[in-house]
């Protein structure tokens, strides 16, 4: 779908700049911003991208990784075993 709405010469350049340092073309980060704004929230890769950013910066091998996640989740489960 194709619209089109007046914005104030301020909010323009401001969204102009945000797009910009996200590396989005004006349209698709306006675009997202009335996604966002309808659905509202965020998107589930949203939430886990700086987790995701600092696991691909560690150097932390996969194994670990899924070691400590296996004993975080046997954790939570042992824990959640005990309030039934």
């Amino acid at each position: 779908m194709v619209i089109s709405i007046n914005i104030p010469d301020g909010t323009q350049q401001i969204l102009e700049e945000q797009a910009a340092l996200r590396g989005q073309s004006v349209e698709s980060y306006a675009a997202e911003l009335i996604r966002k704004g309808v659905i509202g929230g965020r998107t589930f890769a949203e939430i886990l991208a700086p987790f995701r950013e600092q696991v691909a910066n560690s150097e932390i091998p996969d194994a670990e990784l899924d070691e400590l996640f296996e004993a975080a989740r046997n954790e939570v489960h042992d824990a959640n075993q005990g309030q039934e």
